[in-house]
């Protein structure tokens, strides 16, 4: 067993290579139909998938934008996904989902219909999100016209059915081009905006012609996407990544997966006007509650729950583990000990989905992990070797560390591919 307090498995590269980061996704096709946080790149997908040969059992349990699920159906495999959101779980079928030329058509000429329905005084508005703060995300002039587009699609496509989906995806495109949301670092953030007395902006055709000309070029560049079909069929279920076998049982040739980081990032934080807007968050408390069953969650409820959290005995961990985590706790009176059980939390909810992971493993099976190391205050958590040393505790003999790419964080934060083969 490797000791990483003193060692390290790989020279952590000095370069940041923005075409292993979601970059390289924006105008891949489907890929690039939204650019969501949990997304990772294409590439490091496509790289793992050039050096395989027939038809696998693809998995991803951590599936977030469904890149890995897509990308395997693209050539051919037979791919799952498995994920805890039900946004995600929805988009991502949205995207591997195999569309005829007859609602690529319909697709294209719902067009028409929608600006009409927009036009038409009479078509239902649809209500406001329940965001807080709503006014922070959309100027109010950008909200009324939001509201009115999807009162339209709401009004002439109230089904659920493909073309109805990639409308929405289309709308979500519009709605965040409209907000006031930054992707210029590692998570959404708000460009500057005064929304102090804000007076209620009266709708404008002007801006109505703006809005039209916007979506109707997102429902091109969607379309355009939906046309390229995968070769192979491809699925997302509804489930809980530390139980595996419970929604997998068949057994897999190659997991390829991306779990979120032990950063505190929360994936719900920034997924938050999608879901609001499609309807799958009604109420805030409903946000804290899914992040605390995710894994790595840290909004809302989940903040304050895991300052009551205690391991698990049944839980593995390396030795030296418990004294990073010691060392995160003395490092500050203030929240060391917050953000030491919110890393132990995150470790034992990774054991449990790596024990339930192996169980579905075919004999010669390999398993790619990517991971990104974590910092708090001095305490450098090496979370790739983490991850190995727990798959060498499960009886994987086969394993590998190899540096992907330098993060745009702190000059210690590198991303890995962790292999292991089974």
């Amino acid at each position: 067993m490797h000791n990483p307090l003193t060692t390290h498995d790989q020279c952590s590269p000095r370069k940041q290579r923005a075409e292993l980061t979601f970059k390289h996704n924006v105008a891949n096709g489907r890929h690039g139909w939204l650019r969501l946080t949990p997304a990772y790149s294409v590439k490091v997908v496509e790289d793992i998938l050039n050096r395989k040969q027939g038809c696998l059992n693809v998995v991803d349990p951590f599936s977030g934008t469904g890149t890995t699920a897509l990308c395997a159906a693209m050539r051919g495999h037979n791919a799952t996904g498995i994920d805890i959101n039900p946004f995600l779980v929805w988009f991502g079928n949205a995207k591997v989902r195999r569309y005829s030329k007859k609602q690529l058509a319909e697709f294209r000429n719902s067009i028409a219909k929608l600006l009409a329905g927009l036009r038409d005084s009479k078509t239902p508005v649809a209500s406001p999100p329940p965001i807080f703060n709503i006014l922070r995300w959309w100027e109010q002039k950008n909200l009324t016209l939001l509201c009115r587009l999807k009162g339209a699609i709401d009004h002439s496509f109230p089904e659920d059915e493909p073309v109805r989906d990639l409308l929405l995806i289309a709308f979500c495109r519009t709605m965040i081009s409209l907000s006031n949301a930054a992707f210029n670092h590692q998570s959404m953030s708000f460009k500057s905006t005064d929304v102090e007395n804000k007076q209620i902006m009266l709708f404008s055709s002007g801006d109505q012609a703006e809005l039209e000309k916007k979506f109707s070029d997102d429902v091109a560049f969607v379309a355009a996407g939906a046309a390229d079909n995968p070769d192979a069929s491809a699925s997302v279920l509804f489930a809980d990544a530390r139980e595996v076998p419970r929604v997998f049982a068949e057994g897999t040739d190659l997991f390829i997966t991306s779990p979120p980081y032990p950063n505190r990032m929360s994936y719900i934080r920034e997924l938050r006007p999608f879901m609001y807007w499609l309807g799958f968050l009604k109420e805030a408390p409903e946000a804290g509650e899914l992040d605390w069953r995710a894994i790595g969650g840290t909004w809302g409820v989940a903040t304050s729950r895991v300052a009551a959290w205690e391991k698990n005995p049944d839980t593995y961990f390396p030795a030296y583990l418990d004294k990073l985590l010691e060392g995160i706790r003395s490092a500050s009176a203030k929240s060391g000990g917050v953000l030491s059980n919110y890393v132990g939390r995150y470790f034992e909810d990774i054991w449990s989905h790596l024990r339930s992971a192996v169980k579905v493993m075919k004999p010669g099976a390999e398993m790619h992990y990517i991971v990104g190391n974590s910092k708090f205050y001095d305490v450098l958590v090496p979370v790739e070797t983490i991850y190995r040393d727990m798959l060498e505790h499960l009886g994987v003999a086969q394993t590998e560390i190899i540096p992907l790419r330098k993060r745009n964080s702190k000059k210690e934060l590198v991303e890995y591919d962790v292999i292991a083969a089974v």
